[in-house]
Parts: structure tokens; C-alpha cells; sequence
């Protein structure tokens, strides 16, 4: 499974990005913060303290990184399985127009595999807006493609 994730601050590595990576997803980050892409794609690797009973470091593994307003990101919405977002409810708006990119960009290359796309904000009906957001980024064509093909 591949996966993009929005957002590469705490709750992105430590909370969703964690998630994915036990799924054994194949996680690549998109954010703006230039120093914490480099830093991803040059250790490949980052680590989380596991809070608990008994605390503990886990390291996640075979990640890469990308900036979240490049062409690259569009090419990766175009391939991956599951996307996932934590840039914080003002954000959502902002990311949408990469995200519907994307989405066009994935229809034009006749990619009907099924993809999730998942709001992990801290916020009401959070993946409703920002569907609703990268609507607005799209013709009535491309809407009707996504709803039959994104969930």
C-alpha cells in the first residue's frame, strides 16, 4: 500500500504517520517545512516515543518526503492508495487545489484503483469539508469521476 500524508509535524509522524507505517504502508510525507523534508529524506527514518505503562522508542522506517505544493505531490495522488492529511482545519482549504490535481491528474491516467482520503483533524466532519473543498477545484465531469472512484 502507498500512501501520501499532508502534514509532517507531530501528530503527522507521531500519531498517523506511526499508523501507517504499521500498516506497512509505503508513507511518503508532503508538507512546506523544507528543513523537516530534508531531514526525512535524507535519514529515511524518524523516531517516536510510545507513551504508556512502559514508555519506549520505535523508529519508523522507509519514509520519503516531498513539498506539498510540488508537481511531485500531484504525480503521487495520480498512484497512491490512501490519503491522509493533519496540517489543521485552516489548512484544509489550501491543500484542497493539490489534492483535486491530483484527483484530475489520476483520471487522466486511467488509474480506477479505489482511493481513501482521510481529514485527521481535530475538527467536526473533517474529510467532508475537505471533499468539499477540493469540489470546488473541480468540474461537475471530475466531481462525478471522484465520487464513483474516491472514497
Amino acid at each position: 500500500m502507498k500512501a501520501l500524508h499532508f502534514g509532517a509535524g507531530n501528530i503527522g509522524r507521531g500519531f498517523i504517520g506511526k499508523l501507517l507505517a504499521d500498516a506497512h504502508a509505503e508513507l511518503t510525507f508532503a508538507d512546506v517545512n523544507q528543513t523537516v523534508l530534508d531531514e526525512l529524506n535524507k535519514r529515511k527514518s524518524y523516531q517516536v516515543h510510545v507513551v504508556g505503562e512502559q514508555a519506549r522508542v520505535e523508529n519508523v522506517n522507509n519514509v520519503s518526503a516531498v513539498n506539498s505544493g510540488s508537481e511531485e505531490v500531484v504525480a503521487l495522488i495520480a498512484t497512491v492508495d490512501i490519503v491522509t492529511t493533519a496540517v489543521g482545519p485552516q489548512i484544509l482549504a489550501r491543500i484542497a487545489g493539490t489534492i483535486a490535481k491530483g484527483l484530475v491528474k489520476r483520471h487522466q491516467q486511467g488509474n480506477t484503483r479505489p482511493l481513501n482520503i482521510i481529514a485527521c483533524e481535530n475538527m467536526v466532519r473533517g474529510t467532508s469539508q475537505l471533499k468539499q473543498h477540493v469540489f470546488d477545484a473541480l468540474s461537475q465531469d471530475e466531481q462525478a469521476w471522484v465520487e464513483q472512484h474516491v472514497g
